[in-house]
């Protein structure tokens, strides 16, 4: 059975679209972009208790999977950008040059738009020919968080973790004032156990001695 905490919900267009990233239209064909959204969940450790509580604790960043397909671009019979070319174009976004340092990039697709996803930064980018004169490439990209939401998102997970230990600790020790209140009910219930093995062996009623006090041992 899934995890009721794990919540993963992905998104997928269902039919052509314009994409631009970075300002570049993408030819994102049919069917070819995922969005993949999912819970932070930790695992912590209570004192006191076996295991591990877990705790949402917020949300992962959006992971986004584009599949293109990228052919010559034609005005009337002229190619006016090959396929070579605009595989080019998409590679300066990934690395523009050998120094450059990643960016964050402008995502705008009706499908980032409905999931919230505004900027990303691409993780990898895989390129492949084809038997076609056409060549294939895949963009996976994840979403990116400025650096002030990314202390806020910290603090608030901290805090969940926070509270999730301190609900933790109230229970243990509830569980504890419920079992000095009945009086050791586990004990209680051996004691019966006994008593009632004994009456069966002695046919009668039985209300003697406890385990451990039985004079022929």
């Amino acid at each position: 059975m899934p995890d009721p905490l794990v919540e993963e919900r992905q998104s997928r267009n269902s039919e052509a679209l314009e994409c631009l990233l970075g300002g570049i239209v993408l030819p994102v064909p049919p069917a070819s972009m995922v969005v993949k959204q999912s819970l932070k969940i930790d695992e912590i450790a209570i004192k006191g208790r076996s295991g591990k509580m877990k705790q949402p604790v917020g949300y992962e960043d959006a992971e986004i999977s584009i599949e293109l397909e990228l052919c010559d671009r034609e005005e009337g019979d002229a190619v006016v950008e090959t396929a070579r070319e605009r595989l080019e174009t998409i590679q300066k976004l990934f690395r523009s040059s050998k120094e450059a340092l990643p960016q964050p990039l402008e995502i705008v697709s009706s499908l980032t738009e409905a999931c919230g996803v505004r900027k990303v930064l691409i993780k990898e980018l895989e390129v492949h020919d084809n038997e076609l004169d056409f060549i294939s490439a895949t963009l996976r990209l994840t979403e990116f968080e400025s650096v002030e939401n990314q202390l806020t998102n910290q603090a608030t997970e901290a805090e969940a973790k926070s509270d999730a230990v301190a609900k933790g600790e109230e229970t243990i020790a509830g569980d504890a004032k419920l079992n000095e209140a009945l009086g050791n009910p586990d004990d209680d219930y051996l004691i019966r156990q006994y008593d009632q093995g004994k009456a069966d062996a002695m046919g009668k009623e039985y209300s003697g001695e406890k385990p451990g006090d039985d004079p022929e041992y």
